[in-house]
């Protein structure tokens, strides 16, 4: 039980040694993810429709004459 409370104590003496972030810069960096996903999620879908475009119509061209 002593090593469990002797590594609380030095836990909680670490985390007072962190450089937290300030409010500004946690907005800042959600905001900057949120975007990049969106434009990310964005390219990813575009580029999924053209090859639905293009498969279907390589598969559509050799469906037909089979």
């Amino acid at each position: 039980m002593d090593k469990v409370l002797e590594f609380l104590k030095s836990v909680k003496q670490e985390i007072k040694k962190v450089a937290w972030p300030d409010k500004k810069l946690v907005t800042r960096a959600t905001i900057s993810v949120i975007i990049f996903s969106l434009f990310f999620g964005i390219y990813l879908w575009i580029v999924d429709l053209a090859f639905v475009k293009i498969l279907s119509f390589i598969f559509g061209i050799w469906g037909s004459s089979l």
